[in-house]
C-alpha cells in the first residue's frame, strides 16, 4: 500500500500540471507572456535544485516546464491550425523538451 502511495505521489505533478495546461489552453484571454515566463523560471529552478544538493526535487519544474511549454506551442498553434492538432502538437514539443532538459541536467550534474 505504502509503495503504491508514494508511485502515484511521484506521477501526480505530471497529471496536475497536464490538467493545469489543458485548462490555460482552453482561456482564450490568457497571455502568451505566461507560458513563457513559466518556463523560464522552472527551467532556472530545475538548474538550481542540483546545485543546493536537492537532485530527487529536480523532476518537478521539470513537469511544470514541460507542461509550459505544451501550452505555449498550442497556443501558438491554434492560431493557425486546428485546436486538437495544436494540442498533439504541443505534447510532443512538450515531451520532447523535457527529455532535452533531463538531458542536459543529467550530463551537467551527473544525475
Amino acid at each position: 500500500m505504502q509503495e503504491n502511495v508514494m508511485s502515484f505521489v511521484n506521477i501526480s505533478p505530471l497529471f496536475i500540471a497536464i490538467i493545469i495546461g489543458f485548462v490555460v489552453s482552453f482561456n482564450e484571454n490568457t497571455s502568451i507572456r505566461v507560458p513563457i515566463i513559466i518556463v523560464i523560471i522552472s527551467t532556472i529552478i530545475s538548474f538550481l535544485l542540483p546545485i543546493f544538493n536537492l537532485k530527487s526535487w529536480v523532476t518537478y519544474p521539470v513537469v511544470i516546464s514541460e507542461s509550459a511549454v505544451f501550452v505555449l506551442v498550442s497556443m501558438l498553434l491554434s492560431q493557425k491550425m486546428k485546436k486538437w492538432l495544436a494540442w498533439i502538437l504541443g505534447l510532443i514539443v512538450g515531451f520532447v523538451w523535457a527529455i532535452v532538459l533531463l538531458i542536459l541536467l543529467g550530463v551537467t550534474f551527473n544525475i
